[in-house]
């Protein structure tokens, strides 16, 4: 288990393994890490409704154009969370709608076709679980999917013509880089290969026809800034373009342009408020301006608009916020 703390604070399990064999097919050349020269691109965040519920280590997807927040920690990392709410931006209104069966902590989240996915994360015991779930706004049933191959938490999911794909995190032996994917047609699991460095709690985002894995924490609890592309034609991985800042779970979104935006991370103390944008076409990262506060967030891009939700705050992993912020990228 690892939960958000600093690096000296994270337990070692005695029989995990220091380092992971990976296999990658194809690594390419990186550009250089052009960051746009400051001040930070022009960016301006306003205050959205605060979410009912304070949380740490969730998790959000899109969905209908709703935001769906799932699961967490509350305050103190007391114990983990079942509680699930969405947000609907053109009324600026969150709803409680039903919670997770279980509770659930440092998980992945993904929207697709109609449905909300909770993968895997940590239980309530803090142990690490495989269990997937399935939510349809329409019946507001969970429901038990095949699971992942093997337990994980701190994963990142995203979704992308008609699959789910599930990115890093940590086992029972310790930071992984696997790529699960999910067709939720067969309801089954296959495996694509997997990403050249183990990460927990990276950010993910789909562009184009790639997947960007974006920072992390490596085996030791290091953060990383760097960034590799998946091509699911070709399954193969190559390195871009580092973030200009490192650390893990930060919010992170696709724009409608296809930029994709990173927002805070951590882990405490160490939690950040700076903002990047990545220009996929060029391999570019830039500068904007920061958020209000550091955090380590969750976040969705809605169209254009980026929206920066909850986490904890204040140099440790106790303080949680329920502050909510929204910037539309130009």
């Amino acid at each position: 288990m690892r939960k958000l703390m600093t690096s000296r604070d994270h337990p070692r399990r005695s029989a995990q393994v220091s380092a992971l064999a990976l296999i990658v097919a194809a690594v390419g050349a990186s550009a250089p890490n052009a960051v746009a020269a400051s001040p930070p691109g022009a960016l301006a965040w306003a205050s959205q409704p605060p979410i009912p519920t304070a949380r740490g280590c969730l998790a959000s997807a899109v969905l209908d154009g709703n935001i769906y927040v799932v699961g967490g920690y509350n305050a103190g990392e007391a114990s983990a969370l079942s509680t699930v709410e969405a947000y609907d931006p053109p009324t600026k209104q969150w709803n409680t709608v039903t919670p997770l069966p279980t509770p659930r902590s440092c998980l992945g989240a993904a929207g697709l076709d109609g449905k909300i996915y909770a993968i895997a994360g940590l239980n309530a015991a803090g142990n690490p679980v495989r269990t997937v779930l399935s939510y349809a706004p329409g019946s507001g049933r969970w429901q038990t999917v095949a699971p992942l191959p093997d337990s994980n938490d701190g994963n990142a999911a995203v979704a992308n013509a008609g699959h789910i794909y599930v990115v890093g995190g940590e086992n029972e032996v310790g930071v992984v880089g696997t790529l699960e994917i999910y067709n939720p047609r067969t309801n089954r699991w296959s495996q694509g290969r997997p990403m050249p460095t183990a990460r927990w709690g990276p950010g993910v985002a789909w562009s184009g026809n790639h997947l960007y894995a974006i920072g992390g924490l490596d085996d030791n609890s290091n953060p990383l800034s760097t960034v590799e592309a998946y091509n699911p034609a070709t399954n193969t991985w190559q390195e871009r373009a580092p973030m200009p800042s490192q650390g893990s779970h930060p919010a992170v979104g696709t724009l409608a342009d296809g930029q994709i935006i990173v927002a805070g991370g951590g882990p405490p103390p160490s939690e950040t408020a700076d903002v990047e944008l990545y220009t996929p076409s060029s391999n570019t990262w830039q500068r904007l301006a920061p958020l209000p506060v550091a955090t380590i967030p969750t976040g969705a891009a809605v169209g254009n608009i980026f929206y920066v939700v909850s986490g904890f705050v204040g140099g440790t992993s106790k303080d949680v916020t329920t502050s909510v912020w929204s910037a539309a990228v130009q």
